[in-house]
């Protein structure tokens, strides 16, 4: 599929379509218009997985090139035809610290890992919620054209708590992720407040954008127009349905699902969407709205939180049948609180669910390089970084995180490298804070500060700067 620049329908993901200024009417708009980005420029994309991974199994043998044969027997094994285009950065620690390191530090270390992740900031300690904007969000002020927020998805239960939360607006200002498919397919293509008829024949591109409007374009005629309103009209619609037709002959994409997709979406039962029954259908569902929104400029930063820290879906589906849910088996334990016993097999379930993630980010890298721009695709074009609440889940670990970034964001991110940032220091030496490498991604996708390069994001006082390793 190509995507270009020019010709595309003004509106959500080119849908809907804003009538020209009519002075008699002192008319504006008749259906919600407002594109946040073009497409072509960089993006940022977060894949966050709540709780730790197997550590033992998670990473490649050795640092060095990337290669399909080197992730091999990983848990990233899925990832093994997109080895090239990765960077794999291990030794930071997350800032502020775990562990009761940082004395002015509240929470305990899975609301450091869900609050702190991408803040790199202290929480409230009335609250428990970031003191900071996360990066995400940050990204979304610069790069979407208006300013409007960055998307922000979740899959699964969630606690309403910063265990809940990732993203953040600002000081004590979480964003509160959308985990309905139907319901964010619906605002992307500008379907809020149409009759259900109109929103099926928008969601499955069955017939022209004009067509949809002939009623109102009908009406409008109808009423004493002046002759220079009507012939806007008549020229307005003339041009809809000839830039339809060029986008046609083209091969443009049309920034929409396939008809049989966008039917499934719509068909979900949103008494259910939090079910773990429904984990595995409703994520490929948001990461395919995801991955649209984001190839059709409908924003420029989006993030998807799989379930909630301290918690986690039970995984029984693609070969797995557990007993325990997420949050358990990362402690080994059949308590949430430790107080039971230890689960036999633990660390391979882990590993089965680390596996499993893998596969969830690859069909999210195989969406992205479904839409080629230029001489490359959107994930060329994008950062798509996966990270972690924490390390190691049984030791509520802030050490060596794990960190995967798919895409160079247009050049500008070294791809397949696995790079040791301490040099096979012991993580306790701690020499590599978390906030650099957000840092990092902000300046790779084209962020500034007073016009210069991004220097400085989260807690004040600690090191800044981004990493030159992981710059091409």
């Amino acid at each position: 599929m190509t995507m270009r620049r020019r010709n595309f329908l003004r509106g959500a993901c080119g849908v809907a379509v804003a009538l020209p200024f009519l002075e008699s009417l002192n008319w504006r708009r008749f259906i919600k218009t407002a594109r946040a980005a073009e497409p072509g420029g960089k993006r940022l994309v977060v894949f966050f997985m709540c709780n730790g991974v197997n550590m033992e199994t998670f990473f490649p043998a050795a640092p060095g090139p990337l290669t399909a044969a080197s992730l091999m027997g990983t848990s990233i094994e899925p990832l093994a035809d997109y080895a090239g285009k990765l960077l794999i950065p291990r030794g930071m620690h997350m800032v502020p610290k775990g562990w009761g390191q940082d004395a002015d530090t509240p929470g305990d270390d899975h609301a450091k890992g869900m609050g702190h992740k991408l803040t790199a900031e202290a929480l409230d300690p009335n609250t428990l919620y970031a003191r900071g904007i996360s990066v995400d969000q940050r990204a979304a002020q610069e790069l979407n054209k208006d300013g409007s927020p960055s998307m922000t998805l979740s899959v699964g239960w969630r606690h309403t708590n910063v265990l809940g939360h990732i993203s953040y607006a600002g000081n004590n200002t979480p964003v509160t992720p959308e985990g309905n498919p139907w319901l964010t397919y619906q605002d992307l293509m500008g379907l809020g407040g149409l009759d259900e008829m109109v929103k099926m024949q928008i969601a499955t591109r069955r017939q022209s954008v004009l067509d949809l409007v002939e009623e109102e374009f009908k009406a409008l005629k109808a009423k004493n127009l002046s002759q220079a309103d009507t012939l806007k009209l008549e020229m307005h619609a003339d041009s809809i349905r000839d830039l339809e037709i060029d986008m046609v002959g083209n091969g443009l994409i049309e920034c929409a699902l396939d008809p049989a997709r966008a039917a499934e979406i719509e068909a979900i039962d949103p008494n259910s969407v939090q079910e773990d029954w429904q984990f595995k259908t409703i994520g490929l569902m948001q990461l395919d709205v995801l991955a649209m929104a984001i190839a059709c400029g409908a924003t420029s930063v989006g993030s998807i939180q799989w379930a909630s820290g301290s918690g986690g879906p039970i995984y029984k589906w693609d070969g797995m049948n557990h007993e325990f849910n997420h949050h358990k088996l990362s402690h080994g334990n059949t308590k949430d609180d430790n107080s039971g016993e230890e689960v036999a097999g633990y660390l391979e379930m882990l590993t089965q669910i680390d596996r499993w993630h893998a596969e969830q980010y690859r069909h999210l890298l195989d969406r992205l390089s479904s839409y080629t721009e230029g001489d490359g695709t959107v994930l060329d074009n994008s950062a798509v970084v996966w990270l972690n609440e924490l390390s190691d889940g049984k030791a509520h670990s802030y050490l060596d995180l794990p960190v995967i970034i798919a895409g160079s964001a247009g050049g500008y991110l070294k791809q397949g490298q696995y790079i040791d940032l301490i040099g096979g220091q012991d993580p306790w030496v701690q020499t590599h804070p978390h906030n650099r490498l957000l840092i990092t991604l902000l300046n790779a996708v084209g962020c500034t500060d007073d016009g210069g390069p991004v220097t400085q994001f989260g807690r004040a006082g600690l090191e800044q700067g981004e990493y030159a390793e992981l710059r091409a």
